[in-house]
C-alpha cells in the first residue's frame, strides 16, 4: 500500500485562504473588466499538487470558495449579477471566484471554442455534485477543457457553480 507524503502547513494555508477570501468578499465588487470581476485563489501550485489526492483538503479549499461566493450573493444588490465559483479539476490550480454583470456575459465566458482552448460540456457527476453543492439555488455546469499551446496540450475538467 502506497503511503501519502506528509503535507506540511495545511491548517496555516487553509486559514490564510479563508482570511483572504473573507477580505476579497467583504464588499461586492463594483469594477468589472470585460463584463466580469475575478479573483484567483492564493495558494501555491506545489501545495495544490501535493494535496491533489487528498479529497478532504480539496473539499476544504472548495468550501472556503463557496463561503465567499455565498457572501457575495448576500451582498449583491442586483439579481442579474451572477456569482460563480470556477473549479479547475483535479488540481484546483486555476480555480477562482467570478462575478458577472449579467447572464449574457456569463454565457460568453462559457463559450470556449478556439484552436487554443475548447470547453466541451459534460454530463453532471451526481455524487461529486451532491458533495459540493449544499444549496438548491446553485446551477452547475461541467466541461472538459483542452488547452493547446506551442509546446504542450493540457486537458482537465472545469466546473462552474453559478448562483
Amino acid at each position: 500500500m502506497k503511503r501519502r507524503a506528509k503535507v506540511r502547513g495545511v491548517r496555516r494555508r487553509l486559514k490564510r485562504l479563508r482570511m483572504y477570501v473573507d477580505e476579497q468578499t467583504h464588499s461586492f465588487p463594483t469594477t468589472f473588466h470585460d463584463g466580469y470581476w475575478h479573483n484567483k485563489i492564493p495558494i501555491d501550485q506545489p501545495f495544490l499538487l501535493s494535496v491533489q489526492e487528498n479529497s478532504r483538503i480539496q473539499y476544504a479549499v472548495i468550501e472556503a470558495m463557496m463561503e465567499g461566493a455565498s457572501r457575495l450573493v448576500r451582498l449583491r444588490e442586483e439579481e442579474r449579477n451572477r456569482v460563480v465559483v470556477l473549479l479547475d479539476l483535479p488540481t484546483l490550480w486555476q480555480s477562482e471566484l467570478l462575478v458577472f454583470e449579467n447572464d449574457a456575459r456569463l454565457k460568453v465566458f462559457m463559450k470556449r471554442d478556439s484552436p487554443d482552448q475548447t470547453w466541451t460540456p459534460l454530463p453532471l457527476d451526481d455524487v461529486f455534485q451532491q458533495k459540493l453543492v449544499a444549496s438548491a439555488d446553485v446551477e452547475v455546469h461541467r466541461f472538459h477543457e483542452r488547452i493547446q499551446d506551442e509546446d504542450d496540450i493540457y486537458t482537465g475538467e472545469v466546473w462552474l457553480l453559478v448562483q
